[in-house]
């Protein structure tokens, strides 16, 4: 289930025009990513709630909290990288649709290991999944 809501938030981004977008859990090195702008989406926590049951259905409520960190080319400025995610990465957010969405935290930290500033914000999401109850 937490693949899943990886892989619709990178969808989203991605047809809202942000790319390259990453999973947290690629395994994919730094040194072989973009080395522009890249994005890496990962959950910070995640929460099932009560389900909800009809006779043919079942719903499965969710809270978690998402991070985006979008990493800058090297020698960008913080201010440029802070427009950069105000620009494109906010605005598409703003679009995803089918889940409640909020953004709660954005923090700049400069990463010396790669020699560039990493932009993460959080998000509060929360949706629901719907499964076909099976016969029993």
């Amino acid at each position: 289930m937490i693949d899943g809501i990886i892989r619709e938030i990178i969808e989203k981004l991605s047809q809202n025009g942000i790319t390259p977008v990453y999973s947290a859990f690629d395994a994919v090195s730094v040194e072989k990513k973009n080395r522009g702008f890249f994005t890496v989406v990962n959950v910070g926590s995640f929460e099932l709630q009560t389900p909800i049951y009809s006779e043919f259905t079942a719903f499965l409520p969710y809270k978690a909290d998402i991070d985006i960190s979008v990493t800058a080319p090297e020698n960008y400025r913080m201010e440029k990288l802070y427009g950069y995610f105000s620009d494109n990465v906010q605005s598409a957010v703003m679009k995803f649709s089918g889940m409640n969405c909020s953004l709660r935290k954005v923090s700049i930290k400069h990463d010396s290991n790669i020699n560039r500033f990493v932009l993460t914000a959080r998000l509060s999401i929360s949706g629901m999944n719907k499964f076909e109850r099976g016969s029993e």
